[in-house]
């Protein structure tokens, strides 16, 4: 996947101590230069504790034989995990200032570490699974022209190789020649039968050195960033005074019970100011998180101020279904609505509301400064002093404060959220089901709803709930072409539509999200879609779009826009459009209005999309729209 840049990679090593460095060239420890560690944007690296220590041996050791998960990650050093971009999930490891390797997981299976030549160097010694030697004449050849392994030229192999195995190639003095891609299993690479047995991923060059082992902690860690981390964070709180200063409202900090939102409330009391606490409750936050969230208050003894989403998500969960990556209806009713009732009640006047925002953790924040008003909560002005810190900073922070962090981040979870949040992959929700015991009431809902709305296995197996437009290389990687439900809601009801709107928590835009009661007729829609814009369709028709509005055959709504005015627009326009297509009674009204004689009658009015003009010119009073501008419910 294509490499995804949010801002500046700050990662760097001292050889000399064993430590990561951020920022400077030199190590604030021992004074020796800094090495740059090559690692896959965005580049937000952070720590591996102890948890994710202990299962990415296990992998190792499982694919590779017994203490080959010791032999890549020793005792003693420090490990730095790197999300790159994947289908899934892919955590690169980075051990001795190198990557080492990737633990990956596949959405068809289990977790897999796929090792470089540093890897293949130190285990090569001890591996006693998944290795093919070679001969002299094929290590050659795969060493000079960078080949993959040839059935002819293997001596001998491990049992129990599988196509698809990351396997090690190793010369007859058992040194690394390669590291790739089974495309045999073990019986066939010893019957030397023609073809490509192992596609080749990296070579080991002879002069490849093992992987560096230094031992270091943690407090060598913070000695060795001491200085970055002081210039960091006086920045962070020169920036808090001067925003309290200048904007004169009572100051408080949104509190998620994640480590940015912890490390910024830590800023803000090193500026000497003393701040409300502020949690919104979803209704899906973890036990962890909540217990969080009180010890931090009793800690720094600050007022914890707090709005309870309560049953809002699963009461709404009969209205618009299971939320999705691309229809994040939830972040509206269980975040944002209980938030603007909060400020509203308890800063009537205003307030400052200082975020654990950061510009690595997506596009949209990456791209927003550091005050910003939200048009939906009016009287916050919110401000981030911590934008521009990494992951890496944000937890070197942490760790000099010996603050209190929730403890799910030392079970594996990368971020802090709602337990069941779309926005998760697959390999974290499978984490979250065994962390979680809220994700049962979860699970029976899908399963309900899979019933119900006839959806394929794959629907549930691989949580394809999180789209409603699922990606083609997910589909592709599970080997199906097409995810829709098949069931839809009774076709004789009254058509209705309800929407929640505002601006999303969690993706930082303005937009809307909404489900029609009943299936539609996307033929009808799509073409009558062209009254407000130039409309594409999905090949198989039952998805259509236009200025940033996507409506789905099964119903839901989902709408993007610059400010609140126009968003508001678009979804008066788009329900009267939906409305008018699949209510019109043929009565001929809006024909006289068309500038441009688009309209005809055919027992129903169609647009003729060789000559429409989408000025909407047409929309007015109409039996099919049988609803006043206040019914909107945005």
């Amino acid at each position: 996947m294509g490499a995804i840049v949010l801002g500046r990679i700050h990662l760097r090593w001292c050889m000399g101590c064993g430590v990561p460095v951020l920022e400077d060239p030199t190590c604030g420890r021992c004074g020796l230069d800094t090495a740059e560690v090559r690692i896959t944007p965005p580049g937000d690296a952070r720590p591996a504790f102890r948890e994710d220590i202990i299962r990415i041996r296990g992998l190792i050791d499982d694919q590779f034989g017994d203490d080959t998960g010791t032999a890549i990650i020793p005792d003693g050093c420090i490990v730095l995990l790197n999300k790159a971009p994947d289908i899934d999930r892919t955590d690169e490891v980075i051990v001795g200032g190198c990557v080492v390797g990737a633990r990956r997981f596949s959405l068809l299976g289990e977790d897999k570490f796929l090792p470089r030549p540093v890897s293949a160097t130190a285990i090569a010694p001890i591996i006693s699974r998944n290795w093919v030697q070679v001969d002299e004449d094929a290590a050659a050849i795969i060493r000079d022209k960078k080949a993959s392994t040839l059935a002819v030229g293997i001596a001998d192999c491990a049992d129990g190789i599988e196509p698809g195995a990351d396997v090690v190639v190793l010369d007859p003095q058992r040194r690394p020649v390669s590291v790739g891609v089974s495309k045999m299993d073990s019986r066939e690479m010893r019957g030397h039968k023609r073809g490509t047995a192992v596609k080749t991923r990296w070579v080991v060059p002879v002069s490849q050195c093992p992987v560096p082992h230094v031992n270091a902690c943690w407090e060598d860690v913070l000695e060795a960033n001491d200085k970055v981390m002081k210039r960091r964070a006086a920045e962070a709180r020169d920036f808090i005074s001067k925003i309290a200063r200048e904007s004169g409202l009572p100051v408080a900090v949104s509190y998620s019970g994640g480590k940015d939102s912890l490390a910024t409330l830590l800023l803000v009391l090193d500026a000497g100011i003393k701040p409300s606490l502020i949690f919104v409750d979803t209704g899906l936050e973890f036990a962890q998180t909540r217990m969080n969230v009180a010890e931090v208050g009793r800690r720094y003894d600050l007022e914890v101020i707090s709005e309870n989403a309560g049953d809002s998500f699963w009461k709404n969960l009969p209205r618009f279904g299971p939320p999705a990556k691309d229809f994040r209806w939830c972040c509206k009713t269980c975040k944002l609505g209980p938030a603007t009732q909060l400020i509203q009640k308890h800063f009537p006047g205003g307030v400052l509301s200082f975020i654990g925002q950061r510009a690595y953790e997506s596009q949209q924040r990456a791209q927003k400064g550091r005050v910003w008003r939200n048009p939906w909560t009016p009287n916050q002005l919110a401000a981030s002093p911590i934008q521009k810190w990494s992951a890496l900073h944000v937890w070197f922070y942490l760790m000099a404060k010996k603050a209190p962090v929730n403890e799910l981040y030392e079970k594996g979870l990368e971020r802090i959220g709602c337990f069941m949040c779309p926005a998760s992959d697959l390999a974290e929700l499978r984490l979250v089901r065994r962390l979680c015991p809220e994700y049962a009431r979860w699970q029976n809902f899908l399963e309900d709803y899979a019933i119900r709305s006839s959806c394929p296995r794959e629907w549930l197996e691989y949580d394809l709930w999180r789209w409603k437009r699922t990606p083609k290389s997910v589909l592709d990687e599970i080997g199906v072409a097409d995810i829709h439900p098949s069931g839809a809601p009774s076709e004789t009801s009254d058509l209705e539509f309800r929407s929640t709107s505002g601006y999303n928590p969690c993706v930082e835009g303005l937009s809307m999200e909404g489900v029609f009661s009943r299936t539609l007729d996307m033929g009808r829609v799509a073409n009558m879609m062209n009254i407000i814009g130039e409309v594409t369709t999905s090949p198989d028709g039952g998805i259509a779009e236009t200025m940033s509005i996507t409506v789905f055959k099964e119903g839901p709504v989902m709408i993007k826009a610059r400010d609140e005015k126009e968003l508001v627009k678009k979804g008066k326009l788009l329900k009267e459009v939906v409305f008018r297509a699949m209510n019109c009674a043929g009565c001929g009204i809006c024909l006289a209005r068309c500038p441009t004689d688009s309209l005809s009658l055919e027992g129903q009015v169609v647009v003729d999309t060789r000559s429409c003009t989408h000025c909407a010119a047409c929309l007015g009073p109409c039996p099919a729209v049988r609803f006043q501008p206040d019914q909107l419910d945005i």
